[in-house]
């Protein structure tokens, strides 16, 4: 049980420690890209949704506010089977703003936000696709701030940086705030290594012309297009400044839900970047894919691992030096750490739980609400 504790032990906080050190790193690098502020394209911004009677007007809204020519913007809105008033209020927003380029596409079967997505794509006819959830707002500037990076030839997509705006609600958003900024970190550093492929739904911006569709296998449309891309031999990166807000469950167990299901899309779509790491196919750079896959598929099992040998000794040795250690180094983290301590141990039950669901071919290719 020791050599088991200590040998997970050690493998976990080398990889989690080394990773961030080296990352860290390469975040006050320079970009050497071509970023022109002049870049004006014309722009298709694609806005998939399933029963958003709530938000779909008020998204609509916040995207006829960016600061961008509205004779420049494309908006088709994918509606996949909404059971609500979805679709009649899209409708009733295109009455009322005849002088904006606005598309309803209805899908009769639910099949997915990918799929959705794809149907869209069909109808697209500018060279720049974004992606926006309907629940999350664009500050006016975001169009301004990412666009630049495309002017790059040898960048195909970008993305945004999310920011909670509930963040003080909870002590779940309060974690998941402190787990949003070490990923950002860990995408922001990507990017300047060469690329990130952890892309976010709240803001998505790809070159039309080097991708097929959106990603349909992993059910990750935007991380999984990201690889795509970068498979195609583009550079997708995290535009830092480019932020959207939205907002994040109160509920641990709707946390939960939502955290599962993201993390069965990622596992599958690292077990993709492994299978074409060991066929020699990856273009994504080993120093990038390989901790990212020990992070995502291999630290929960390491990590379950040294959980459970820690609690043996702590329940059949308590007052032996390392079973007082280990109790005392839990409460000191509980102390003086307590957000990121347990946003560490909630990630990687997330992530054993959903690796788990994965091994049983289970697939979140279609959204809940």
């Amino acid at each position: 049980m020791l050599t088991l504790f200590f040998s997970a032990l050690f493998i976990f906080l080398v990889t989690y420690l080394s990773y961030y050190l080296y990352v860290k790193k390469q975040i006050d690098k320079p970009w050497n890209l071509k970023v022109d502020r002049e870049f004006e394209p014309e722009i298709t911004i694609l806005v998939p949704v399933h029963n958003e009677e709530k938000n779909i007007e008020p998204k609509l809204e916040n995207i006829k506010s960016v600061n961008y020519p509205l004779e420049k913007i494309e908006i088709i809105v994918v509606d996949d089977a909404s059971e609500d008033d979805t679709a009649p209020k899209v409708e009733a927003f295109i009455e009322r703003n005849p002088n904006l380029n606005i598309k309803l596409i209805r899908q009769r079967f639910r099949a997915g936000k990918s799929a959705a997505l794809n149907e869209a794509l069909k109808h697209s006819t500018k060279p720049i696709v974004i992606v926006s959830d309907a629940d999350t707002r664009w500050p006016s500037d975001i169009l301004r701030k990412a666009l630049p990076y495309l002017a790059d030839p040898r960048v195909g997509a970008v993305t945004g940086r999310g920011i909670n705006e509930n963040s003080e609600k909870s002590w779940v958003t309060k974690a998941e705030d402190a787990y949003l900024q070490l990923a950002n970190l860990l995408r922001l550093g990507e990017s300047k290594i060469y690329s990130t492929i952890r892309f976010e739904g709240g803001f998505c911006a790809y070159k039309r012309d080097v991708f097929e569709g959106f990603d349909c296998e992993t059910g990750s449309d935007d991380s999984g297009t990201a690889l795509e891309i970068v498979q195609n031999g583009y550079r997708t990166i995290l535009v830092p400044n480019a932020v959207f807000y939205t907002s994040f469950p109160t509920s641990f167990m709707r946390k939960l839900r939502i955290k599962v299901r993201r993390a069965n899309q990622l596992i599958g779509l690292w077990i993709k970047c492994l299978k074409l790491l060991l066929k020699g196919r990856l273009v994504l750079p080993k120093r990038i894919a390989i901790p990212e896959i020990i992070l995502f598929v291999f630290s929960p099992i390491i990590f379950f691992i040294m959980a459970v040998t820690g609690i043996g000794i702590i329940l059949f040795s308590p007052f032996s030096p390392l079973g007082l250690s280990l109790l005392l180094a839990v409460l000191f983290l509980l102390l003086v750490a307590r957000q990121v301590f347990v946003e560490i141990v909630v990630d990687n039950f997330v992530l054993l739980s959903a690796l788990v669901t994965f091994i049983f071919n289970r697939r979140y290719v279609a959204w809940e609400k």
